[in-house]
């Protein structure tokens, strides 16, 4: 038998939905800072006064691939997951008096989950908006549920099982009226869909980079500047 008919077939990677490999440039870029780089950048000695401005180009870099305003309204997570949840508790904290949330049926478990625990132990009404045969939300049914009782929409801007792109702009549109903050899970969508979020009504933006090609373990939330907002961890500063 010859050595062609042995060999194991070569892999194919279709799964980047879930998560895409780190990119070299993006290794070589981090490899400083778990060496010679290591430094606290709150420090004020020369090794970790270094580090700052990395952090803050980082920062920079995010603004611009999200076309957001200002740097500011950049935060920096964990990943999709600490980004969903944070933007969900500060909402329902920032507005206590509002009982209400709005989702969709299709949404990423780091949103579901998040809504069924605040409805069976706290007590909120969740509506969960369905969707159609081809993964479309139904509209109809989310301009009912809007109202001032609701403090929070949570819809996904791409879908991460189908690929069907919600539209986000309309709905956050449609929510402002009553005063409701907009959270759009966007994992899968930044970086294939162009966003310019300085003109945009959509007030909190969760992203992961490992679906972009970026290291596991990181994420951000985008922060429209001047939303209420309430931390989901207190202490440390960075």
């Amino acid at each position: 038998m010859s050595a062609a008919t042995t060999a194991s077939p070569r892999a194919v990677y279709l799964d980047n939905n879930a998560t895409t490999p780190c990119a070299a440039e993006v290794v070589a870029e981090m490899l400083p800072f778990f060496t010679e780089q290591f430094g606290n950048p709150s420090s004020i000695h020369s090794i970790g006064a270094g580090v700052g401005p990395r952090i803050q180009k980082a920062r920079e870099q995010i603004q611009k691939l999200l076309g957001a305003a200002h740097d500011t309204e950049i935060m920096f997570t964990s990943g999709g997951t600490e980004s969903d949840t944070t933007a969900i508790y500060s909402a329902i904290r920032s507005l206590p008096e509002r009982r209400e949330i709005i989702t969709s049926a299709v949404e990423h478990h780091a949103v579901l989950t998040v809504c069924e625990f605040l409805a069976k132990h706290e007590g909120y009404t969740v509506h969960v908006i369905p969707v159609n045969d081809k993964g479309q939300l139904d509209l109809d049914a989310y301009e009912k549920a809007l109202s001032d009782r609701v403090a929070l929409v949570s819809i996904m801007w791409a879908n991460n099982e189908t690929g069907t792109i919600f539209p986000i702009e309309q709905l956050a549109q449609m929510a402002k009226p009553f005063g409701i903050l907009f959270h759009t899970d966007a994992v899968q969508a930044v970086g294939k869909i162009p966003l310019r979020l300085s003109n945009s009504a959509v007030d909190m933006l969760s992203l992961s980079g490992h679906k972009l090609h970026g290291p596991k373990g990181i994420g951000a939330l985008y922060l429209k500047r001047g939303i209420k907002f309430r931390p989901l961890f207190r202490g440390g500063h960075q």
